[in-house]
């Protein structure tokens, strides 16, 4: 049982991250960068004892870090709700425009529905 548990888990997972992988390597690529170049800028501070932009240094790590992640939310995930949304879209039309008689299709065919005045002026 716990291996079949086991399996549906990494199904799961893997259904999660395959539109989602190569945003996030990027993402994480990119963290990883940003993170070498900080531990660089850190090691030069250390050597030449120069603190002046190290908070700076700091608060753009920070910024950068946050940025990234709003990117890959507004370019990969967007991407993926978008699509969700239409495939739904799509469905609803399909649900209504199945070749089922539901007794309404006299009226969907018409060109033009009449409003209550004119079907009280067309009795007379």
């Amino acid at each position: 049982m716990y291996k079949l548990l086991k399996i549906g888990a990494f199904i799961m997972a893997g259904r999660f991250l395959k539109p989602r992988l190569k945003g996030l390597i990027a993402l994480i690529a990119f963290w990883l960068v940003l993170r070498f170049l900080h531990a660089e800028y850190l090691s030069y501070v250390e050597l030449s004892g120069d603190t002046q932009y190290l908070i700076t240094a700091a608060l753009t790590k920070i910024v950068l870090y946050v940025f990234a992640f709003l990117i890959y939310v507004f370019i990969v995930e967007r991407k993926i709700l978008l699509s969700s949304q239409r495939e739904i879209e799509s469905r609803h039309r399909q649900e209504f425009s199945s070749t089922e008689d539901d007794g309404f299709d006299f009226i969907r065919q018409k060109k033009k529905l009449d409003s209550s005045a004119e079907k009280l002026l067309g009795k007379d």
